[in-house]
C-alpha cells in the first residue's frame, strides 16, 4: 500500500482546475505539428532515413518540441514556436538551393497519394494524439507541468481534457466502420475486449496499491478503458443502422443534442452532486453518464472518416478533402462560441454539447494542420524530383523489394532512395506508435504509475523531471519502434 499522507497531497495537487484558454492550448499543441513538417522536409534532404543520425534528428525533433512546450516554456511556447519556425525555413532553402533543374508540375493533381485511400495526416493525427497525452498524464504529477493544462474538475477547456476528447475521435477516424470494413457486434466485443481487461485490471491495481485516483473523473470503479470499450461496442450496434455515410454525422449531433436535453432537464445536478455516494450507478455517474457525450465524438470521427478515405486517393482528392476539412473546421469554432451562450460551459466530466463541439473543432484543427502539412511535402518532393509518369511504378517497386525477405547491401540502398526520394509524409516513430497503438497508450499508463511509485514526482522539479520525463518517452518511442521494425501487432 502507497503512503496515505502522501497520496491525499497528491490528490489535491491534481484536482481543483479550473482550465485553460483555447489560444494558450493552440499555442502549446502548434509544435507537434511544426516538428512533424520539420522532420519531413529533412527527410527530403541527402540523408540516409534509415541512419542512426536521422532515427536521432527525428526523435529528438518529435519528442523535445511538445515536451519543453508543455513543461518548461509552457507560459512562452511562442519560443518553441519561432525557433522551429526558422530552422523549417532553413531546411527549405538548403532544398531550394540544392535542386538541379527545373521540374514539370503539371501532372501535380493526378498524382496518386495513397492506393489504400488512408492518408498519412491519419496516422500523424492519431500519434501526435497518443504522444501529448503521454506526456501529460506522466507530467501532470510533476510541478513542472502547468496546473492549467490538467484536468478540468467541472468546466473549462484542458488540455488534457482534450486529450480524452482527441482519443475518441481519433479511435473513430481508425474504427473498421470509418474504413468501411464489414463488422458485427461480435467482433467488435471481441476485438475490443482487451480494454476491458485493461480496464479491470487498472481499477484492481488501485484498488490494492492505494493509488490516488480522482473520483470526479469518472466515478468510483469507472476509468476511461470501460468508456472506450462501451463506446466503440455501441457504435457497432447503431452505426450499421443508419442509413447513409453522412447521416452518421447528423445522428453524431443529435446524439451530442439529446444528451445536453438530459443534462439541462435535472441530470447535471445529479452528476455534479457532492452528496456521499450510495449504490453502483451512484458511485460511477460521470463515467455511465458521460459515454453518451463520447459517443456523440465517435460517432463524428467515423463521419469524418468515411468522408476522408476514398480509394484510390490523388492529390485532387487530397486538396478537396483539405477544403472540406477546413471549412468544417471553422463552422465548428462558429457552433462552439454560439452554443457556450446558452449551453453549460465545456465540461469534460459531463462530456456534454459544448464539450463536444470543442473536441470536435480542435481535433478538426489539428487533422487540417496535418493535411497542409501532407500536401507542401507532397509538393515539395513532386517539385524537387518530378512527377514523372513513372513514379507510381517506382514506388510499387520500392514496397516490392522492402517486403521480400532477402535483401542484398545494393538492393537496401535502391530501394531507400526510391522509397524516400520525396520525403517522409509521416515520420517513422509516428507509423511505430499507430502501429501499436493501443500497447503505446497501456504502456504509457503502466510506466506512469511506475514512476510515482519511485519518485516522489511532487517534489521533483526542473532539470531532474524533465529527465525523467524524456527517459519515459525515450522508453515508449524503443517500444514502439521495436515493435514496428520486427511487424508485431500486440493487440
Amino acid at each position: 500500500m502507497m503512503d496515505e499522507e502522501y497520496q491525499e497531497r497528491h490528490l489535491n495537487f491534481t484536482k481543483n482546475n479550473e482550465g485553460s484558454t483555447i489560444e494558450e492550448i493552440l499555442l502549446a499543441g502548434l509544435p507537434v505539428h511544426l516538428s512533424t513538417l520539420l522532420v519531413s522536409l529533412v527527410s527530403l534532404l541527402p540523408l540516409d532515413p534509415t541512419s542512426l543520425c536521422f532515427q536521432t534528428l527525428e526523435l529528438t525533433g518529435l519528442l523535445a518540441p511538445p515536451l519543453f512546450s508543455l513543461t518548461v516554456f509552457s507560459e512562452e511556447p511562442q519560443l518553441i514556436n519561432a525557433v522551429l519556425s526558422l530552422l523549417i525555413v532553413i531546411v527549405f532553402l538548403v532544398i531550394f538551393f540544392k535542386k538541379k533543374g527545373a521540374k514539370d508540375l503539371k501532372k501535380l493533381w493526378d498524382v496518386r497519394v495513397s492506393d489504400e485511400g488512408i492518408l498519412d495526416s491519419l496516422t500523424n493525427f492519431r500519434s501526435s494524439m497518443l504522444l501529448v497525452t503521454a506526456i501529460c498524464i506522466l507530467a501532470v504529477d510533476f510541478p513542472v507541468f502547468p496546473r492549467k493544462f490538467g484536468k478540468t474538475e467541472s468546466f473549462g477547456y484542458g488540455l488534457m481534457d482534450m486529450g480524452v476528447g482527441g482519443f475518441v475521435f481519433a479511435a473513430g477516424l481508425t474504427s473498421p466502420e470509418g474504413r468501411g470494413k464489414e463488422t458485427s457486434i461480435v467482433k467488435t466485443i471481441r476485438s475490443s475486449l482487451p480494454l476491458l481487461l485493461l480496464g479491470l485490471a487498472r481499477l484492481s491495481v488501485i484498488t490494492v496499491t492505494g493509488y490516488h485516483s480522482n473520483v470526479t473523473e469518472y466515478g468510483v470503479h469507472w476509468n476511461f478503458f470501460f468508456s472506450l470499450f462501451f463506446v466503440k461496442v455501441l457504435g457497432s450496434i447503431f452505426i450499421p443502422n443508419i442509413p447513409g455515410d453522412r447521416s452518421i454525422w447528423v445522428c453524431s449531433v443529435v446524439v451530442a443534442v439529446v444528451y445536453e436535453g438530459f443534462l439541462s432537464f435535472g441530470l447535471v445536478d445529479w452528476i455534479l452532486s457532492e452528496e456521499p455516494r450510495s449504490g453502483l450507478l451512484d458511485s460511477n455517474k460521470e463515467g455511465i453518464c458521460s459515454t453518451l457525450g463520447y459517443m456523440a465524438i465517435y460517432l463524428a470521427g467515423v463521419s469524418w472518416a468515411k468522408e476522408i478515405i476514398h480509394k484510390p486517393l490523388n492529390f485532387t482528392m487530397l486538396a478537396n478533402v483539405l477544403t472540406d476539412v477546413c471549412v468544417w473546421s471553422g463552422l465548428m469554432w462558429l457552433s462552439l462560441v454560439y452554443s457556450s451562450t446558452f449551453f453549460l460551459p465545456p465540461s469534460r466530466r459531463l462530456a456534454n454539447y459544448t464539450f463536444f463541439t470543442f473536441v470536435v473543432a480542435y481535433s478538426l484543427s489539428i487533422l487540417a494542420g496535418f493535411l497542409i502539412i501532407e500536401a507542401l511535402v507532397i509538393v515539395i518532393g513532386e517539385w524537387k524530383c518530378g512527377t514523372g509518369s513513372d513514379g507510381g511504378r517506382k514506388d510499387k517497386k520500392s514496397r516490392y523489394i522492402l517486403n521480400r525477405k532477402k535483401l542484398t547491401e545494393p538492393e537496401i540502398s535502391r530501394a531507400v532512395q526510391v522509397n524516400y526520394a520525396k520525403g517522409l509524409r509521416a515520420p517513422t516513430l509516428y507509423k511505430a506508435m499507430s502501429y501499436n497503438a493501443l500497447p503505446y497508450f497501456l504502456l504509457s499508463n503502466l510506466l506512469t504509475g511506475a514512476v510515482n511509485l519511485v519518485v516522489p514526482t511532487m517534489e521533483t522539479d526542473g532539470c531532474p523531471a524533465i529527465l525523467v520525463l524524456s527517459t519515459y518517452l525515450l522508453l515508449l518511442s524503443f517500444f514502439s519502434m521495436t515493435l514496428y521494425h520486427r511487424k508485431l501487432k500486440l493487440i
